[in-house]
């Protein structure tokens, strides 16, 4: 007999939440039930500048139905939250907001946000733009698209993005099937012998508030975006620059009038040098 294991059937996916805090998140559900953990199954700490989702597991007695029978939008601050059953969240076919979403990286600190969504505006019609500061140096935004299809615009092979003259580095947020581990549906009579692996590894620690991995990494997104584009433009002007250094310094030997008068000298002194030869064999 396999059933779903009881943190899984009472835990829930939370998505567009790149700009709430996690005490807001605790304290807007605790209202439905009482919360066992919140957390997220990212692990590595220098991809959670790409997680918009938390998992929230509630007490086995907490009633699941209120989030998906009662359609009503669940919003924080304003943002509606996308609301999903934790198994649903890990397949291909369920639609999730993050889906339409697309994460920056820069460390310009006076770009401001109006820059950066119009820098995306000819890929689709934006609806939302949010500006987040890692505190180290590192800038981020996340814009969500109306359609998914202004993904793939944004996505083709060979863009460059900026904003004014400012790099920026473009990943897509990463979703819970490709981010780490999932609790799978276990059977019962495995169940005890398998929850200690299960909570060794399904869990991964808690998003920090200022995480320098966080920031370092997405630093060397942009700067290696940069160094890419350096280096495509000193060769694509490689050729040209040799050239001209080619016809200056010809034109140089041409037209300066040291060289041609040194050119002059030249064929005077061998001149000079052919006379006295016929000179001396005429004497001989």
């Amino acid at each position: 007999m396999y059933s779903l294991s009881t943190s899984t059937s009472t835990t829930i996916y939370v998505g567009n939440i790149q700009s709430i805090k996690d005490e807001q998140l605790r304290e807007y559900f605790q209202r439905f039930g009482n919360i066992e953990a919140l957390y997220h199954n990212c692990t590595r700490a220098a991809d959670e500048w790409l997680i918009d989702y938390r998992f929230i597991r509630f007490s086995s007695d907490t009633d699941m139905n209120i989030f998906f029978k009662n359609k009503i939008d669940h919003i924080i601050c304003r943002i509606v939250l996308d609301i999903h059953p934790y198994e649903a969240a890990f397949r291909d076919e369920t639609r999730l907001m993050l889906d339409r979403k697309i994460c920056i990286a820069h460390t310009d600190s006076k770009l401001n946000r109006n820059a950066i969504k119009k820098s995306f505006t000819r890929y689709g019609r934006i609806l939302n733009c949010i500006c987040t500061s890692s505190g180290n140096g590192v800038e981020h935004a996340y814009i969500e698209f109306e359609s998914v299809n202004s993904i793939q615009s944004v996505f083709t092979p060979g863009q460059r993005y900026f904003a004014g003259r400012t790099s920026l580095a473009v990943k897509k947020p990463l979703k819970p099937s490709e981010a780490g581990v999932k609790i799978e549906s276990i059977s019962i009579d495995e169940k005890s012998s398998r929850s200690t692996s299960i909570s060794k590894h399904s869990y991964c620690r808690p998003r920090l508030n200022s995480n320098v991995e966080t920031a370092q990494y997405s630093s060397f997104l942009v700067n290696h975006h940069n160094r890419i584009i350096e280096n495509e433009f000193r060769t694509s002007t490689l050729i040209p620059n040799q050239l001209l250094d080619l016809s200056s310094e010809s034109q140089h030997r041409i037209s300066s009038p040291f060289n041609i008068q040194q050119s002059d000298n030249n064929i005077e002194s061998s001149l000079t040098s052919s006379l006295i030869q016929t000179r001396d064999k005429n004497k001989i």
